[in-house]
């Protein structure tokens, strides 16, 4: 196998179990929301895009060094609310995750909950796969709310994110990989970070359990029955 590195002007940063999140034209408005917590001039910020772009990453990174309140928008409730109201519960940041799939009953506890966010300064990071106007929402003082909140779209990784995501996952179970692999690789393989995690992950487990390397026939054979199992 080659032993030409590959290159990739990326920035790194300490995320979720231990893991280093890689910044792309994709996801740098996000993370420089996030980075900016402390100068944040509204206190209800909002991320969405489409499943695995990197959004609960993100959220993680953001609670990791703070007192955050973090739960789905499904588990959302009044008695949780009503502590924050009354001081006797307290967060740095509620982050609440999943909006697409908050229950009619959660609705109005929300909708307090962000009036309250707006007059105490509690900062709230929400985070969808949809923009607020595709939410199916019944309370329409919710829904003007949420149209009002400051909503930065994240997209699935591009094609610059996709090789270097891949290089690191090889790299940290030390696999020494040719650049063709991963370019035969990034077109035929989910735009989604757990997937790609996942991925990499039995691709190794199998060239082990072979005694192979991984060359590019052998990530093809892999791949037409790593779909196929799939696809089941």
């Amino acid at each position: 196998m080659s032993s030409r590195q590959l290159v990739f002007d990326l920035p790194q940063r300490v995320a979720l179990n231990r893991e280093a999140f890689l910044v792309a034209p994709c996801n740098a408005q996000a993370v420089a929301l996030i980075d900016a917590f402390g100068q944040w001039t509204q206190p209800v910020q909002w991320l969405y895009g489409p499943s695995g772009c990197g959004k609960t990453h993100l959220a993680a990174v953001l609670a990791a060094p703070r007192r955050a309140l973090q739960l789905d928008a499904a588990d959302l409730n009044a008695e949780l609310v009503a502590g924050l109201v009354d001081g006797s519960s307290s967060a740095d940041v509620v982050i609440i995750d999943r909006l697409d799939d908050l229950p009619e009953q959660g609705e109005e506890t929300l909708f307090h909950l962000l009036n309250h966010a707006r007059h105490s300064n509690l900062r709230v990071l929400l985070s969808s796969r949809q923009a607020a106007a595709q939410l199916s929402l019944g309370l329409a003082d919710l829904m003007s709310r949420l149209k009002a909140v400051t909503a930065i779209q994240m997209q699935q990784p591009d094609d610059k994110l996709m090789y270097g995501l891949l290089d690191k996952l090889f790299a940290d179970r030390q696999v020494k990989i040719d650049m063709r692999v991963i370019d035969y690789m990034v077109p035929r393989i989910d735009r989604d970070f757990a997937a790609m995690g996942a991925l990499v992950g039995a691709l190794d487990a199998a060239a082990l359990a072979a005694k192979k390397p991984i060359t590019v026939p052998f990530v093809a054979q892999f791949l037409d029955g790593y779909h196929s199992h799939a696809e089941a």
